[in-house]
């Protein structure tokens, strides 16, 4: 998204309301409108930059304490550190074997005390720490039987790590006899960094388990391939962390989100009394047209990349299509689609778009869970890091798909309830 060098956000309505005679004394559903105010700050990442600022694949981004912004570039098995003034301070992290070397990295973030942790997969798994300078601290392996992290990996104030997502691994001897809806939870684990083996903090809600793949035949009745079946509109897990540790878990298609303390018990939730949307034939008719357009672009750039046969190229447009026509579909449209915590301790949440391929309003809720305000669909939306002193780090791609990061500061959000 384009913006200018001071770009206000602006909103018809203003805000008058206070904390107890705001939205919710007359309708909780009503949205109040939010300004943001935003100031660019620098931009890295070139296809014929510097060396240092050519990335391979950005894995995730993250600021430490004084504000330098850390690139996990998962493809170079590196970190770069920028400054901020945009430019280059250190790197840390190659490919290898050896002691802080890294083999198949999959995770990152930086811890409180500023120490940065990459979760590798390929020891076959263990958290290399790095110290504050970019030094290499120590390696902790991890049991993957007993839990591995996803690509979102969250530090907690006693310095412990949390995530979910990662690949699930199980032994044929451990007995398991869980219930067949125990199966399908979603485990949120807690990792230290101390060699203790993975906690699983707490069991997310999830759908019942579908058919996940669908087999094409021939006219003699020959099996041609077979294809995984897309999913739409499945309730995403969110986690945010509080500046108080406790967890903030969104599991399911409602505007509900669960606080959950560090022995794994829900403290309280809150939300907003937003509905989620029931997807109806419209809703997936619409949706099938849109994936349709995405998947024929996509497909254009596979087929270059890939250089395939015509013969390859049918079979190819062949399967996206019949993955678009057996797709698989939800019965409501989640409400939450993402949550973050920025620096000053507020909660934000994006919620789904209102048409298929369009974009969704912001909502800013503050430590505690209460209302402050939307900002508007296409406005400034949750950056994929945020820092202190208002800053906010965007992972984006040029028209060439060359990644780069845009760093841009919070001047001001104004219209909060007070």
């Amino acid at each position: 998204m384009n913006r200018s060098c001071l770009l206000a956000l602006t909103v018809v309505l203003p805000l008058t309301h206070s904390c107890n005679s705001g939205p919710g004394a007359t309708d909780p559903a009503v949205d109040a409108p939010l300004t943001a105010t935003t100031e660019d700050i620098y931009t890295v990442g070139a296809s014929a930059g510097e060396e240092w600022e050519t990335f391979g694949r950005i894995g995730a981004v993250a600021f430490n304490a004084d504000g330098e912004l850390l690139v996990f570039d998962a493809q170079s098995y590196r970190v770069i550190v920028v400054g901020s003034d945009g430019g280059l301070l250190r790197t840390f992290g190659r490919q290898g074997e050896g002691p802080g070397e890294l083999q198949a990295p999959l995770a990152f973030n930086v811890l409180r005390d500023g120490r940065a942790a990459i979760f590798d997969f390929g020891r076959p798994g263990a958290f290399e720490v790095f110290d504050a300078a970019g030094e290499f601290e120590t390696s902790v392996t991890v049991d993957i039987m007993q839990g591995v992290p996803g690509s979102l990996l969250l530090p907690l104030p006693d310095g412990r790590l949390v995530s979910a997502g990662g690949p699930r691994f199980s032994s044929p001897s451990s007995g398991d006899e869980s219930s067949e809806e125990e199966d399908y939870r979603r485990d949120i684990h807690v990792f230290s960094l101390s060699g203790n083996d993975p906690e699983v903090l707490y069991r997310a809600w999830d759908l019942p388990p579908t058919e996940t793949d669908v087999t094409v035949e021939n006219e003699a009745g020959r099996t041609e391939m077979t294809i995984n079946r897309m999913r739409a509109f499945e309730p995403g897990l969110h986690l945010a962390v509080r500046a108080d540790g406790q967890l903030a878990v969104a599991d399911s298609t409602a505007y509900e989100v669960k606080l959950v303390d560090a022995a794994g018990n829900v403290t309280g939730t809150f939300g907003r009394p937003i509905a989620p949307v029931v997807v109806t034939e419209a809703i997936r008719e619409a949706t099938r047209a849109y994936r349709i357009e995405q998947l024929s672009i996509s497909s254009q750039i596979g087929l270059l990349g890939q250089q395939m046969s015509s013969a390859e190229a049918a079979q190819f447009r062949e399967m996206l299509a019949e993955q678009v026509e057996t797709m698989i579909f939800a019965d409501e449209i989640p409400v939450i689609a993402g949550m973050a915590v920025d620096w000053e301790g507020r909660i934000w949440i994006a919620r789904s778009p209102s048409e298929v391929g369009g974009e969704g309003l912001t909502d800013v809720l503050n430590a505690d869970g209460d209302y402050l305000g939307t900002l508007s669909a296409g406005g400034l939306a949750i950056p994929d890091a945020f820092g202190p002193d208002g800053l906010m780090a965007y992972i984006e791609a040029d028209e060439m798909g060359v990644q780069r990061v845009r760093v841009i500061r919070l001047a001001a959000l104004e219209g909060e309830v007070s």
